[in-house]
């Protein structure tokens, strides 16, 4: 997966400015985490002591973070966003040269649905799908750097908060992801011999008005369009089951997880301002693999458009 990944990115050039400013949105997850547990620890501490200055000093410190971090976020995205349409519209025009240096004879065999499904979807797939790269690596280092405070800060809540984010995370790569990439395949097959039928439809109009075979026409452009409906729905199906295993592992873990914390309150091991600034980094763990787990099936089912994309242009 990383290598055809990384064949795509050298193929539109600038791999080391996208890799660079991946490495610029890596940050902002962990410290928006980071920043929300401070604030409630000590807003909730200070609060419990009955401390006015120390309270209003936090939630000052709180906003200027606050628009520290969004102004960044933002400058990053605004650079991220036009750079990977650029390198979109690159790549489309080298796998447009590239099947204009192909034969006639090649060019005939695949269907002109085909070479449009490339040149259009199939294009799209390394920057312009939702959830992709960039939130995928953000969400590793939000996983990542949240659970090593969390062990650090109290090992017993650490455990709890894997023993639900680590099945949760198994179970969705073994049901879902595994299988997107060869739906999604087949999702794109179907596009392509869909945009080939419609071609036909509209080139072909003068033709069928002539031998009065417009309803056949017609016909295999409906077929073609309800296997096309078909292949997206198991797409969604998986989705849908996704999305039904999240609140029984995420709900599940935060109650678990509150009715031993409200013993540990009662018998003094534990303030609720630390309760709620770990509740906070067991949301970068959980939030974390949430959009991790996503970025991967959205990874997953592309690969199938970047490797028909890397297999034309290697021709």
């Amino acid at each position: 997966m990383v290598r055809e990944i990384k064949k795509v990115v050298r193929t539109a050039g600038s791999g080391w400015k996208f890799l660079l400013l991946l490495v610029l949105r890596m940050p902002f997850s962990i410290m928006s985490t980071i920043v929300n547990a401070v604030f409630l620890r000590y807003a909730f501490n200070a609060t419990e002591a009955n401390d006015t200055q120390g309270l209003i000093w936090i939630c000052a410190l709180f906003g200027a973070a606050n628009l520290f971090l969004f102004f960044y976020n933002g400058a990053v995205w605004s650079i991220y966003a036009p750079f990977t349409t650029r390198l979109e519209a690159r790549l489309r025009i080298k796998l447009f040269n590239k099947i204009l240096s192909f034969s006639c004879e090649r060019i005939e065999e695949t269907s002109s649905g085909e070479w449009l499904t490339r040149l259009n979807t199939d294009v799209e797939m390394p920057f312009s799908r939702p959830l992709h790269l960039p939130h995928a690596v953000g969400a590793i280092v939000n996983i990542g750097v949240s659970a090593i405070i969390l062990l650090n800060s109290n090992a017993a809540i650490f455990a709890m908060v894997m023993l639900f984010v680590i099945p949760h995370i198994l179970i969705s790569q073994i049901m879902i992801a595994r299988a997107m990439p060869g739906l999604n395949k087949k999702s794109l097959e179907t596009l392509a011999e869909n945009t080939g039928s419609l071609t036909e439809l509209i080139t072909c109009a003068d033709v069928a008005a002539i031998y009065d075979c417009h309803a056949y026409f017609m016909n295999r452009f409906e077929q073609s369009s309800l296997r096309l409906i078909k292949a997206n729905m198991k797409i969604h199906a998986k989705n849908a089951l996704g999305a039904g295993i999240l609140p029984l592992f995420g709900i599940g873990g935060y109650l678990a997880l509150l009715t031993v914390s409200a013993g540990w309150i009662a018998d003094g091991a534990l303030t609720f301002g630390d309760l709620t600034a770990a509740f906070q980094y067991r949301g970068g763990v959980l939030v974390g693999s949430m959009m991790l787990i996503s970025s991967l099936i959205s990874i997953q089912a592309s690969m199938a458009g970047i490797k028909r994309l890397n297999a034309a242009m290697d021709e």
